[in-house]
């Protein structure tokens, strides 16, 4: 195995939020975005304890 030095993230919520908010506008007949850009996070060593990237890596599980 090698090493690694970051990981790009996107953030699956946000994800979710706004294929959701799409599905309603288009069902709803207006018009929408054929792409969505959600963003990424580029995580390395420097950044991954900061509360944004960490919540990205260990998302809060609702039992």
């Amino acid at each position: 195995a090698g090493d690694l030095d970051a990981l790009v993230l996107q953030n699956p919520m946000r994800m979710g939020e706004l294929g959701v908010r799409t599905m309603v506008a288009h069902l709803q007949g207006k018009p929408v975005e054929r792409r969505i850009d959600t963003g990424v996070v580029l995580v390395t060593r420097d950044n991954m304890n900061e509360p944004t990237v960490a919540e990205l890596l260990r998302p809060p599980v609702d039992d």
